[in-house]
């Protein structure tokens, strides 16, 4: 390889590095503001855990990852965390709407326990 394929190279593994940096900072940064909208409370926590899991699983590169929607949604994740205001209420029946829906009629404990035994 000539130097410059390998300057090249290199600068390409660089991006993509920095690119799944960004990845994870996002996801953790998503799922911290999410904890802390929910306040932590037992079965929301695992349906708003669940959601992101297969939102980022379902990706299938890091490129689609929007950078100002991340932004965005961790600024109305804060803004319900502060105050019970109207996005307070939205995340709340949104958990609401998943509880009920995704997870069957089958309580959240029974649900968790087959979640952590996958």
């Amino acid at each position: 390889m000539t130097p410059a394929a390998t300057t090249a190279a290199a600068a390409k593994a660089a991006k993509a590095a920095a690119t799944n940096l960004e990845v994870t900072h996002a996801y953790r940064r998503l799922y911290r503001s999410l904890l802390q909208a929910v306040r932590y409370s037992a079965p929301a926590r695992y349906v708003v855990r669940d959601q992101l899991r297969a939102a980022f699983r379902e990706r299938s590169g890091a490129a689609e990852l929007d950078g100002e929607g991340v932004k965005r949604t961790v600024w109305f994740l804060e803004a319900a965390a502060r105050e019970r205001g109207l996005e307070h209420k939205i995340l709340k029946n949104l958990v609401r709407v998943r509880l009920e829906s995704g997870w069957g009629w089958r309580s959240w404990r029974k649900a968790l326990n087959e979640s952590k035994q996958k």
